[in-house]
C-alpha cells in the first residue's frame, strides 16, 4: 500500500463510522488537555506523583487516539467487505 490508497481510504469512511472517530478523538484530545494541566502542575510545584499521572494519562490518550483511527478504518472496511 502506498499514500495515495492510504488518503483515499481515508476519505471513503463512511460517515458513522468517521463521527465516531472524531468524537473518540475529542475524548482523547480532553485527555490530554488534562495530561498537560497535569505536568504544568510538577513544573510548578514539583510533585511527583502529578508527573506519573500526567505522563501516564498523556500516553494513554495518545493510544487512544490511534486506537480510534485505526479501529475506525478497520470497521469501515470491514464493513465495505460484509455489503459487497
Amino acid at each position: 500500500m502506498n499514500i495515495k490508497e492510504i488518503v483515499k481510504n481515508m476519505k471513503n469512511i463512511d460517515k458513522k463510522v468517521l463521527r465516531i472517530v472524531q468524537t473518540g478523538i475529542k475524548f482523547s484530545f480532553v485527555f490530554c488537555l488534562i495530561a498537560s494541566f497535569l505536568l504544568v502542575t510538577y513544573t510548578t510545584r514539583e510533585t511527583l506523583n502529578a508527573y506519573y499521572i500526567g505522563m501516564s494519562l498523556f500516553k494513554s490518550s495518545l493510544f487512544f487516539i490511534v486506537g480510534f483511527i485505526a479501529c475506525g478504518v478497520a470497521f469501515n472496511s470491514i464493513m465495505k467487505e460484509i455489503q459487497s
